[in-house]
């Protein structure tokens, strides 16, 4: 698996949390990754990331499938974000 993001604006800086995901408004990393799909949760083994204290971290979201979008939520208590995938 790999993702990346970009910010929609180049000067949009993502709200400070716990962990730091991005770079310059971009993010990007690729790792395996398993589904449990009682806890509707994906777990992504980063193996390379730009940010590269990401590396070697397991990543758990909460994952729900609605109409054409896959929803990501992160698993912390402690972040507050969001992102959809809309399949065209």
């Amino acid at each position: 698996m790999s993702v990346q993001i970009m910010a929609r604006e180049p000067g949009a800086a993502p709200s400070a949390g716990p962990v730091k995901y991005e770079q310059g408004g971009y993010e990007a990393y690729y790792g395996r990754y398993d589904v449990d799909e009682r806890a509707h949760t994906v777990t992504h083994h980063v193996e390379g990331a730009l940010v590269r204290t990401l590396i070697g971290n397991d990543l758990t979201r909460v994952y729900q499938l609605s109409g054409k979008q896959l929803i990501l939520k992160s698993s912390r208590s402690d972040e507050h974000w969001t992102i959809a995938w809309e399949h065209f």
